[in-house]
């Protein structure tokens, strides 16, 4: 599970126009950098926590897709309605969570 969020404040002007996770860093988003760890971790699941302050999450939604098949992993999105803090996206996506006995 990685939390998405957070309105990329000290990252302006950069964040204006694209959301954090997809700002770049050495050519490559800043979340292709945690997914590809991950995947290299031998991780094949991964579930993005979406805040409700994580602006146009259609571009995240699309750039993070385009590396899902080339990774050969399953991304997950889950999707706050409404604040809930540090913790709660954690609670929100423990329904995928629980869904394996992978630990």
């Amino acid at each position: 599970l990685i939390l998405v969020g957070g309105y990329g404040t000290r990252l302006r002007p950069l964040t204006l126009s694209c959301p954090k996770p997809i700002v770049e860093f050495c050519n490559k988003p800043m979340l292709l950098h945690q997914i590809e760890a991950l995947v290299k971790a031998g991780v094949a699941e991964i579930i993005l926590a979406v805040s409700k302050c994580a602006d146009r999450s259609d571009l995240l939604e699309g750039e993070v897709k385009k590396h899902e098949a080339r990774l050969g992993i399953t991304i997950r999105f889950s999707y706050e309605t409404e604040p809930l803090g540090t913790a709660g996206p954690l609670a929100l996506a423990s329904q995928w969570l629980t869904d394996s006995q992978e630990p």
